[in-house]
């Protein structure tokens, strides 16, 4: 597609990964085009070392920065069984919300990012009014934290469910409950095997997380935010 127009600088986005990166390379060939028009991805952070996703930006030149957690496990020794209070945990999401505002981006997508955020990185970012959003692979309000494909193919193996959904969402301090940007419902009948499920959303994934990065820069620009 062609690079759409405009007068402004490209939407500045810090996107936050764990994995493969799928999502991320369907964001990374939307920019500039009419499915993500003038924005640009000015950074990947990972908290994992090995993560696929980083090689991906690198070959797209996107600066990548891995940001792994073990150190501060290793400074912070907290036999605490509340993850909310984990010194190790906040001190890593403080520092996390610093590298992320040094770029100055517009908004935040947590593309996969398999760690849930402290208040320690959440206060910060919300201070410098750039807004996080996330895909999280269920509809809004139904199945909540890790592991909802999962939860929903059993669910379906016992009667219980014929669907779920994805969505891309506002992140907030409540887990998976920030205001909903896009949702896309899911049938999981057809489905052999939870294997064939998660292969099923992860093929909407990719337009939906494109989709709702679209709305929410669409959002700031109305409000004169970029």
């Amino acid at each position: 597609m062609a690079q759409a127009n405009s007068s402004r600088e490209p939407a500045r986005i810090t996107v936050l990964i764990s994995g493969s990166g799928s999502n991320l390379q369907a964001l990374i060939d939307a920019c500039n085009t009419e499915a993500l028009p003038n924005a640009k991805i000015a950074r990947v952070l990972s908290d994992r070392k090995d993560a696929y996703g980083l090689k991906r930006a690198e070959a797209a030149h996107i600066p990548a920065t891995y940001h792994g957690i073990l150190p501060y496990k290793k400074q912070h020794p907290d036999e605490s069984k509340d993850p909310q209070w984990q010194e190790a945990r906040r001190a890593y999401d403080a520092d996390l919300a610093q590298h992320v505002l040094a770029d100055n981006p517009e908004i935040v997508v947590c593309a996969g990012f398999m760690r849930i955020l402290s208040t320690a990185f959440l206060d910060p970012v919300k201070i410098s009014k750039t807004p996080i959003i996330n895909l999280h692979p269920s509809l809004h309000g139904d199945l909540i934290g890790a592991g909802c494909i999962k939860r929903a193919w059993d669910e379906y193996e016992a009667g219980k469910r014929t669907k779920t959904g994805i969505m891309i969402h506002y992140v907030i301090a409540e887990v998976d409950m920030g205001e909903p940007i896009v949702q896309e419902e899911i049938s999981i009948e057809g489905c052999k095997t939870l294997k064939e499920l998660e292969e099923r959303i992860h093929q909407h994934e990719h337009g939906l997380i494109v989709k709702g990065t679209k709305t929410a820069v669409e959002k700031l620009e109305r409000d004169g935010k970029v």
